[in-house]
């Protein structure tokens, strides 16, 4: 099924509309033609006159001629544009926006089609002169619209595509339109909305013009979640998606402007101006389109589908075009783990877990912005950084961000969870990439411990809340990493391709709910209490002990151990979390891997073993969002305890580390300082003579600020402690 748009006027008509009518004095020369052919429309020529008092007003009579009834030689006709997917249906109102319900306006009128016309220029005023024509179906008997645009912006005039100015009311950051003739379920309706202002720069940037250091301007948009209102007229919530968006900019030359799906036409006119044509054919959230302008220098590489996935997904090819400031090193980088170039590396690795790219028909590319992180513009992701990170996190989005958007901002970590998840797909996937994937993965670990409230958000009046790395990535990424823990690398990627395939989420929204489903469909068992206790109602994490005991008979070697759980009450409302638990068994021929059901506070099973058990540690590789046990325990045959607990001191620290150390008098304890890379940096061992605490001051410390592992070692167990050396 195809979904058929108006025509579109082609790029060059829109660049004679916006570029003809700069100056005042020809303005009213053309007005004048226009009213000698159409004396039938005086009311609305007096109207729109009656806005036209200066030169910069002329750009909004030359958005008007574009979209008013003022005579069929000043209409701009559309092109019919096809989109390449059947449309998204309208959700329900379920999901919060700022705190409220969707209006029912907004409810009842579903949105398929934008295409913004706008000219910028940052040393005018007002900034932006703006026509957003909009195109939709009613689902239900409807007298009236809503659409979002700031009250700092000025709404000029609305006409309806037969022609009809329409009454309006601008208030409480939306703009009210009533309908000449009320719709009925399954109408379509048109209008065009003729606007300008300075857009105002809230919550993370929403729109930002300026200068940077080498003297070039620039501007750039940033809508998640709550900016799109700012700068153009939408329905600016994620749950409602539109078929297709063309945006077409003039600016001032030399800038160049980035944006949404494939460009249509470059055209520069005799003012120094220049108009970008873009067409995106794929649903898209209004949070999601985006502009992009600055002295970019272009550059584009061609990704072609590895021999491997192309078995799986057949060929494909398609263009990575990189958008970077002149004279930047963003595209060639700085480092083996730094630039654009990586792009394509990564597409490959995320193909592979993620299946295919979800746009392949048009792009995908990075532009160059001047705040320092990035956000998954669908297409050409607005990029502060050029590490691996950032290309690779803002590159998983794609898939999961922009093919699937959440219905509700509650469910944020569906975006941002994947997106981190991203991030370590591709880490794991090159050695160059291992050093900062090593660090990275330990930061976000200790950072998901500091996640409060539920994973699935109370709140979204709050957007830096709402954000809050720690919760919505850290720990986003901790639940994704835990269930890849539970089902095995094959299993986990059947999980994610399934769900991004999966109908109704696909192009579409999704709910944690949906998700969930998917994890359950794939590996055949329920996951609600895991749901349950990391993502709808848990908060917390549980802390690990274990004690193993040495019961071999002369049949066989065999160890019983007890897993205990603990959780602080402060934290976490649970009293025993649920899950599958790695557990490494030292013995005298080597380590075993046993993988238990754990749920309980205390837990005993009792293994079969290759040789004598000399120690147990709980889930080695962190697969679990846990503490840091306070001790090891092991009993070894026998009955003898042996109990090794450690302390540090002070920590932070800049000059000395001091540590406490408490085992049994039999055991030689060993001491080992190890980089966050694990790289063992010193080992010595710790002298004494009988079972008192033994203290220790390390007082020759010669290392730069950073994170760092205190590892104190016995024959059977080991405890490790960070370290954090500060300057």
């Amino acid at each position: 099924m195809e979904c058929q748009r108006p025509r579109i006027m082609t790029s060059e008509r829109v660049a004679i509309c916006l570029t003809s009518v700069r100056g005042f004095s020809f303005t009213r020369a053309f007005f004048g033609t226009l009213v000698s052919r159409n004396r039938d429309n005086d009311m609305r020529l007096n109207n729109a006159r009656s806005i036209i008092t200066g030169s910069w007003k002329g750009l909004i009579l030359g958005l008007l001629l574009v979209c008013s009834p003022l005579g069929q030689d000043a209409i701009a006709q559309e092109d019919p544009v096809t989109a390449r997917l059947p449309h998204p249906p309208r959700t329900s109102s379920e999901p919060v926006k700022t705190g409220t319900a969707v209006s029912p306006l907004a409810s009842a009128f579903d949105i398929t089609y934008y295409h913004l016309t706008l000219n910028l220029d940052a040393q005018r005023d007002p900034i932006l002169v703006g026509r957003v024509h909009v195109e939709g179906r009613s689902i239900g008997p409807v007298d009236s619209l809503v659409l979002d645009l700031s009250d700092n912006m000025t709404l000029d005039i609305v006409f309806s595509s037969t022609g009809d100015q329409l009454m309006t009311r601008h208030e409480g950051n939306m703009i009210t339109i009533a309908l000449s003739t009320p719709l009925q379920p399954g109408d379509s309706f048109g209008m065009d909305v003729v606007y300008h202002g300075n857009p105002a720069n809230v919550g993370f940037g929403s729109f930002e013009t300026g200068v940077r250091a080498a003297g070039d301007p620039f501007i750039w948009t940033l809508s998640e979640p709550y900016g799109a209102k700012e700068w153009w007229p939408s329905e600016d919530h994620p749950s409602d998606k539109a078929d297709s968006v063309r945006i077409t900019v003039t600016v001032p030359e030399p800038l160049v402007v980035g944006s949404n799906g494939l460009l249509q036409n470059e055209v520069h006119h005799f003012d120094n101006t220049v108009t970008f044509d873009w067409m995106h054919r794929y649903p898209i959230a209004s949070y999601l389109v985006s502009i992009a302008s600055g002295d970019y220098e272009r550059k584009v590489d061609m990704y072609v589908r590895p021999q491997n996935l192309r078995q799986q997904f057949g060929s494909a090819s398609f263009p990575i075009e990189h958008y970077a400031f002149r004279g930047s090193p963003a595209y060639e980088g700085i480092s083996a783990a730094s630039g654009w170039r990586l792009t394509s590396e990564a597409m490959a690795v995320l193909e592979d877990w993620f299946g295919p790219y979800p746009f392949a028909e048009e792009k995908y590319g990075n532009v160059h912005v001047t705040f320092r992180g990035g956000m998954e513009h669908q297409t050409l992701s607005s990029m502060g950084n050029i590490g691996i990170e950032l290309i690779s996190h803002e590159l998983a989005h794609q898939w999961f961000g922009d093919k699937i958007t959440p219905l509700s901002w509650r469910d944020l970590w569906l975006n941002e969870g994947f997106a981190t998840l991203g991030e370590m797909l591709v880490f794991e996937s090159n050695p160059d990439f291992s050093s900062v994937g090593l660090f990275l993965k330990d930061l976000y670990f200790h950072r998901a411990r500091l996640s409060s409230g539920t994973l699935v958000l109370a709140d979204t009046l709050d957007i830096f809340n709402m954000f809050s790395f720690p919760r919505v990535y850290a720990k986003g990424w901790m639940v994704l990493r835990m269930i890849r823990g539970m089902t095995g690398d094959a299993i986990f990627r059947e999980i994610l391709r399934t769900y991004a395939r999966s109908p109704g989420a696909a192009y579409g929204g999704a709910k944690t709910k949906d998700f969930q489903d998917v994890v359950e469909q794939v590996t055949s068992r329920s996951y609600q209490v895991f749901f349950d206790q990391w993502v709808y109602s848990g908060t917390g994490y549980p802390t690990y002990s274990a004690t193993i005991e040495d019961i071999s008979t002369g049949s066989g070697n065999r160890a019983r151990i007890t897993l205990g759980q603990t959780q602080e009450p402060d934290v976490s409302n649970i009293d025993a979390f649920e899950m599958r638990v790695w557990l490494q068994i030292r013995t005298t021929v080597g380590s075993v891997l046993y993988n238990v059901e754990n749920t309980l506070r205390e837990q005993t099973y009792e293994v079969n073993l290759p040789g004598a058990p000399l120690g147990v540690e709980v889930d080695p590789e962190r697969w679990i969002l846990r503490g840091d046990a306070a001790s090891a325990t092991t009993i070894i045959e026998g009955g003898l305890p042996s109990h090794l607990s450690v302390s540090v001191y002070p920590n932070p620290t800049r000059s000395i580390i001091g540590f406490r150390v408490d085992a049994p008098s039999g055991a030689r304890p060993i001491a080992e300082l190890y980089d966050i890379l694990g790289r063992r940096l010193w080992t010595r061992p710790i002298s004494r003579t009988s079972g008192a605490p033994i203290y220790e001051v390390i007082d020759d410390i010669r290392l730069p600020a950073g994170t760092y592992v205190l590892r104190v070692r016995s024959e059977w167990t080991f405890v490790d402690r960070v370290v954090t050396i500060v300057r």
